[in-house]
């Protein structure tokens, strides 16, 4: 159960970290130079599950103290810092990073908005985590499991069936919403759309995006959509755009044999030397390097990010 504390979360910010792709995955120690971490917030969610040991958690106003087996949702927005639960105790913890756009079209004849039902049962205080025993229930630790398997591997596909996992794992919560009295509605139209754009920009990543058109779809003129963006994500929208399209390229390059005129085209390149620039400038090696060495050596999790 989580314990109240004061704090003002508009004061904490995270600057220079972006979800490139839809899903990452990621499995921590409590070891590592960049633990405690420190008050933070970002615009996608992320599931924390403790694997060995015990965390102290600060999620918005409430402190969780978080043990083997114990998952933790974090909705975007939300202010929340990870530190240890004794002085310099030993925890392994895993953390599912998504983007909540995934969930807004989840078919079904009587449920609204997944994504825009996950926001609202926040702001409604729902609970968010779900202990050891609990996760069991709906095999929601099975599903966790599995989605860092499919991560650690990373073979073709490997997103799709992530993604599949995930639509199970998050309506399991649903159910205990029902119980604590939470009503579904359709509460899509209360999203500021400048938070559903990376949707949209992995959407249309094959077009050419421009900043502008992107500053009209949210209603906004481009010096305040340029503030605004950089406030939420902490780049530029067009730095944001490269890294999404570089990203997209290399997963052409890991899983296809598709030259760099077909790559170009389908990222939304003018021509292949635009991305050979662009590849080179955030990589630091060539297309062709990159696909011989992807396809070599085995991925693994993902490594602590850097502006962490």
């Amino acid at each position: 159960m989580g314990q109240r504390v004061g704090q003002n979360t508009d004061q904490f910010v995270r600057t220079g970290e972006i979800l490139c792709s839809s899903i990452e995955c990621y499995r921590f120690t409590t070891d590592i130079p960049q633990f405690p971490v420190s008050l933070h917030w970002h615009y996608f969610a992320e599931v924390i599950r403790v694997r060995v040991g015990s965390l102290k958690v600060c999620r918005g106003e409430k402190e969780y103290a978080l043990s083997a087996g114990d998952a933790l949702f974090i909705t975007p927005l939300i202010s929340h810092s990870l530190d240890y639960s004794s002085p310099g105790e030993h925890a392994e913890y895993d953390v599912i990073r998504l983007d909540l756009e995934l969930f807004g079209d989840l078919p079904s004849s009587y449920t609204p908005d997944l994504r825009a039902m996950i926001l609202e049962a926040e702001k409604c205080g729902c609970s968010m985590m779900v202990s050891a025993p609990d996760m069991h229930i709906p095999h929601m630790d099975l599903a966790i499991d599995a989605c860092m398997e499919e991560y650690r591997r990373r073979e073709y596909g490997y997103d799709l069936r992530i993604r599949a996992l995930l639509y199970l794992l998050n309506p399991s919560l649903i159910p205990r919403w029902f119980s604590a009295g939470f009503t579904p509605q359709n509460y899509s139209s209360r999203i500021d759309p400048i938070y559903t754009l990376p949707n949209y920009i992995a959407r249309h990543i094959q077009d050419p995006l421009k900043v502008e058109e992107l500053a009209q779809l949210c209603g906004l003129s481009y010096p305040w959509f340029a503030r605004k963006f950089r406030e939420i994500y902490g780049i530029s929208c067009k730095e944001y755009i490269e890294r999404v399209r570089i990203r997209r390229v290399e997963h052409y390059l890991q899983f296809t044999d598709c030259d760099l005129d077909y790559i170009s085209s389908h990222t939304g390149y003018a021509d292949c030397s635009h991305l050979v620039r662009d590849f080179r400038k955030l990589r630091n090696t060539t297309p062709g390097q990159f696909r011989k060495a992807v396809r070599k050596k085995p991925q693994g999790l993902g490594e602590f990010p850097q502006n962490y």
